[in-house]
């Protein structure tokens, strides 16, 4: 052991300076292994610091002017490696059980072993999909920051996006090179905020399935010469694309007939992969984070549904500190933002009241720059504003802010032109939902040009209680069951008879659990809900704890709750659908009521882009409802029987997974029956006959019940015929009744 000392002493020259201050050599020698072993760590990580310094600075050189430092740095520094799926994350809120049973792959050494390697078939265009703080971006710079580290790469690789205006004169530049292209792998960013994908002022008769279709086509025909081609977008953007094959018009070279898009989806993080992150970020030893990462943790288990986003754990800095509980992506954002100008106001201001103004200021000038980028952004697809007409609105707005000051790291930045943008899509969103909120005007506007493209803003809107509505332009329409479009028709639905309707707006889909219990526990709503067993006071506080319930039914045919806040609610009356309308109207503004039976109908059919289907959008019922034979486990059919309906576990499913009508309506054949403002009657269609053309009509005067349109889960193929009619009393509930 002696000896071993000795040793130690000699080669770590930190032993024999202990020991000249008079400490023992066993201490000495000790200390000296501590020290040097500290030493060693300390420089292999600043070795390592240094490595990715250089490294984020080639890239950031490389991928400028699109790219800078700060964002390749962003996106490497904390990077877990990203997952993909070839089958889609389901539409349920807990997007964190969503791939529960899906089997996963890390994308990027996929790509590189397989997709980018020659030796190997693939495909050649890839569609990476998924929603807006996944981590589409983040997946395409590491990607290519792997591709450039490999020795012995035998071709070049360039990242683009589509959001910069320059993009497609910089495709055609390099598809013009055809030696060079074939040998260039192309990796384009964010294809959801191409300009083309956008609807013309003018309309062009495109739903926009189509206009994707036919956009994606163009950028697959200018590309068709490069090696490899991937493209990612958000998921919501691409309507039908989760159950269409895309088939590309694009031949091989071989005799397998024509290329095709391989769709994959990122994963969201499970819950190793938060841990993983959360270790990352605050260290396993580090000590003096304990504290952090424990409240970090709670925040998570609170929020699974939220926080498997990597954007929002970038930033869990912040939602830390607030100490707020968060229930919506909304909640979130707002405190990211508040969080976000309260320390752009430390680093600027010195003084608590020039810094309370400030705070007050930015916040003003990001809401109002907010609006000039979104208008900007219908007109030209830019999602920026020079530098002069910032300037110009914050004199006009009396604001006192200095250019050096509306710019940071998290909210607002300058681009490679030095125009301002918000350092994240998805702030800009928040934003216009903001408006959205505080004018009902505003909100108009979004539904009639559909959000153009702002999906996540859509998203914030619908999360605190404003409806996802589609403007419907009038016109005359035969109303009613035609031997030519339904085969036999009942007599309720005769005889067919024109109607003339103006311009209106209707929900995209029936209004949700979700959407349903904010009115009920905002209003403190009471309602009798009849059940099997009889009626009961349904209160705020068993609403709350059955989240509005999705009833499916036991082995015994007994109805018992679900949770689903996506599902339609269902168990309401027409009293309560009203009651909910008026609610509505009180606290957005506007007036909200249901829709008139000709305008549910005429919706329905398509409106004016009616293309005659039986069904809401369809000739083939599979596509657009959930009815008796697909709603449950697994597929049913030959004669209908109520038991079976029990036994397969029949039920409501959530809304907009099925294909859409040509006006973007989802689910108005099937899942749930929806409640008309009309009184019902037998005779009212022979009464709209005699009159010819009827003008806006809104049913009888009276009766005993209401008009029931569409058809639901549990019905057969007739019942979802969009010219089929139902009624029931006004007060009454039933498991397969709801409203939009």
């Amino acid at each position: 052991m002696d000896k071993i000392i000795e040793a130690v002493l000699k080669l770590l020259p930190f032993g024999a300076w202990l020991e000249q201050l008079g400490i023992g050599k066993e201490l000495s020698a000790g200390l000296a292994v501590l020290i040097t072993a500290v030493l060693l760590y300390y420089l292999s990580v600043k070795a390592v610091q240094l490595q990715a310094y250089l490294q984020n600075k080639k890239t950031a050189k490389d991928l400028s002017p699109y790219f800078d430092y700060r964002k390749v740095k962003q996106a490497t520094e904390l990077f877990i490696h990203t997952q993909g799926q070839n089958n889609p994350p389901t539409h349920e809120e807990e997007m964190a059980l969503s791939s529960k049973f899906i089997v996963k792959k890390k994308l990027i050494p996929w790509f590189i072993r397989n997709a980018f390697n020659e030796k190997k078939e693939s495909d050649k265009f890839y569609l990476i999909l998924a929603d807006s703080g996944m981590g589409k971006t983040t997946f395409l710079i590491n990607l290519y920051i792997r591709y450039m580290s490999l020795w012995g790469k035998k071709h070049h690789i360039k990242l683009l996006p589509f959001g910069d205006d320059r993009i497609i004169k910089h495709l055609e530049e390099l598809a013009k090179k055809q030696d060079e292209a074939k040998n260039t792998i192309l990796l384009l960013d964010a294809f959801d905020e191409y300009k083309g994908l956008l609807p013309a002022e003018t309309p062009d008769g495109l739903s926009d399935d189509e206009r994707f279709r036919k956009r994606l086509d163009e950028i697959v025909e200018l590309t068709r010469d490069f090696r490899e081609v991937v493209i990612t977008s958000r998921t919501q953007y691409f309507p039908g694309q989760e159950d269409k094959p895309y088939e590309l018009k694009i031949p091989r070279f071989d005799d397998k007939g024509f290329h095709t898009l391989a769709k994959l989806y990122l994963s969201p993080f499970d819950n190793d992969e938060i841990r993983r992150y959360l270790n990352k970020k605050y260290g396993v030893l580090r000590f003096w984070n304990w504290r952090k990462k424990r409240i970090a943790e709670s925040i998570v288990k609170a929020s699974p549904k939220l926080m498997v986003r990597p954007m929002l754990l970038a930033y869990i800095d912040y939602l830390v500190e607030s100490k707020r509980q968060f229930k919506t992506t909304y909640q979130i954002y707002e405190t990211l933002i508040e969080k976000w100008i309260e320390r752009e106001a430390k680093k600027r201001k010195h003084e608590s009241t020039s810094r309370e103004k400030f705070k007050r200021d930015l916040y003003a000038f990001s809401r109002k720059i907010a609006l000039v980028v979104y208008d900007k952004h219908r007109q030209h697809s830019t999602l920026s504003v020079d530098k002069e007409t910032a300037r110009q609105l914050c004199e006009a707005e009396n604001l006192d802010l200095r250019d050096y000051e509306i710019t940071g790291q998290s909210l607002l930045t300058r681009d490679a032109n030095h125009h301002w943008k918000f350092a994240h899509k998805s702030i800009l969103e928040f934003f216009l939902a903001k408006e959205a909120v505080e004018n009902p005007a505003f909100v108009a506007e979004l539904w009639k040009s559909n959000f153009a493209g702002m999906d996540m803003a859509k998203t914030f809107c619908v999360e605190v209680g404003i409806p996802d509505l589609v403007y419907v332009k009038g016109g005359t329409f035969t109303m009613g069951c035609t031997p030519e479009q339904s085969g036999d028709c009942q007599g309720v639905e005769k005889p067919a008879h024109e109607v003339t309707l103006p311009d209106f707006y209707i929900g995209r889909t029936a209004v949700t659990v979700a959407q349903f219990a904010a009115f009920v526990e905002d209003s403190g709503y009471r309602t009798e809900a009849e059940q099997g067993d009889g009626s009961y006071i349904l209160k705020s506080s068993e609403w709350a704890k059955t989240k509005g319930v999705n009833w499916r039914c036991d082995e015994k045919g007994k109805p018992r709750p679900k949770e689903g806040y996506g599902h339609p609610v269902i168990h309401v009356s027409w009293n309560d659908a009203v009651a909910y309308c008026e609610w509505l109207s009180s606290k957005k503004g506007g007036r909200f009521r249901l829709p008139t039976e000709g305008e549910w109908e005429y919706a329905a059919r398509g409106g004016a882009q009616s293309k005659g289907y039986k069904y809401a959008g369809s000739n083939h019922l599979d596509e657009v409802a959930w009815f008796w034979e697909n709603s449950g486990d697994k597929p049913l059919s030959g004669e209908w029987k109520t038991e079976r309906l029990y036994k397969n576990n029949c039920r409501t499913h959530p809304v907009a997974q099925k294909k859409s009508n040509e006006l973007g309506l989802f689910d108005m054949s099937g899942n749930v029956w929806e409640w008309c403002a009309d009184w019902y009657s037998r005779d009212y269609y022979a009464e709209c006959k005699k009159q010819g053309t009827v003008h806006n009509p809104v049913g009888p005067q009276k009766g005993s019940d209401r008009v029931l349109r569409g058809g639901s889960w549990g019905d057969d193929a007739d019942g979802c015929r969009v010219s089929y009619r139902r009624s029931y009393r006004p007060g009454g509930r039933r498991v397969n009744i709801g409203f939009r």
